[in-house]
């Protein structure tokens, strides 16, 4: 029999070898996701023997690794915010920057007891407005997504919340939804242009497209749902949306075009523009 961490580094020597970025890292989370283990526990462990159907098992994991899967789809599941959410080749990874827009409707709505109405579309795995009414507790909303697989993750991860009934979950296309009646309206749209070459091969490979790719230089998805969102009568509400590179400019002049003001870009702490706020005044 072999130990925990004989095995351990012959993972990281396999991701090595396959130059795959961060190879202990990856075999670390790769074990402790096959043990059920936390960090603590994978130190006490690390002598104890292994079976041979485990290390099967994460030898498995190590070679979807060295194809270049994302971790996050091997172990079905992302940290984000202050949960962890299940993910699946039907959802787009939830990624750091993304909390930008987080962080940026609770500078504007300091107060975490207000009562909002919270619209996400394209929810994906849900992790931007679960983490929302996480915030607010009051709060209540909806996540729209014309994917119904993704729609049944979201479902799945809308169990973090002690009150789930608070969620409605849709799927439905955000292009033409009636959006009326909503406070605030935030957005991780697909964004990256069908003709991008500069587009890493683990996402390219595995993350769903539909998620990822959008006509116009990256900007249709923009345009459709500012578009619709420029009909609504009933109330004033405010918008953020996450942008990509090199895109500020134009969503900004579609915002100005579509009758929104007070329009601000933030960046991320890579200094790249990476979200957008604005707010549509009902006359």
């Amino acid at each position: 029999m072999v130990t925990v961490e004989e095995v351990f580094l012959s993972g990281i020597q396999k991701l090595n070898a396959a130059e795959v970025e961060n190879p202990n890292l990856d075999a670390k989370i790769i074990f402790k996701h096959i043990l059920s283990v936390d960090n603590e526990q994978f130190e006490l462990f690390k002598k104890n023997e292994i079976s041979s159907k485990i290390t099967k098992s994460y030898f498995e994991l190590i070679d979807r690794r060295i194809k270049r899967e994302p971790i996050a789809y091997i172990t079905n599941k992302q940290s984000f915010w202050n949960d962890e959410f299940k993910v699946t080749k039907d959802t787009l990874i939830p990624r750091p920057e993304t909390e930008l827009i987080l962080e940026s409707v609770i500078s504007y709505f300091p107060d975490k007891k207000i009562d909002l109405n919270i619209a996400d579309l394209g929810t994906g795995s849900g992790c931007i407005i679960i983490s929302l009414l996480q915030e607010y507790i009051n709060a209540s909303g909806i996540g729209i997504d014309i994917s119904k697989e993704a729609i049944k993750i979201a479902n799945e991860n809308k169990k973090l919340l002690k009150n789930h009934e608070r969620l409605k979950l849709l799927d439905e296309d955000y292009a033409e939804y009636n959006l009326n009646g909503f406070d605030i309206i935030v957005s991780n749209p697909p964004y990256i242009s069908q003709d991008s070459l500069d587009i890493q091969k683990d996402v390219y490979d595995y993350e769903p497209h539909l998620a990822l790719f959008s006509k116009n230089n990256g900007i249709e998805a923009y345009n459709k749902i500012i578009s619709n969102l420029a009909s609504r009568i009933d109330k004033n509400f405010f918008l953020f949306l996450e942008i990509g590179l090199g895109q500020a400019s134009e969503v900004t002049k579609l915002l100005k075009n579509n009758g929104f003001t007070e329009i601000l870009t933030k960046v991320d702490l890579a200094n790249i523009p990476r979200c957008v706020i604005a707010k549509k005044i009902i006359n």
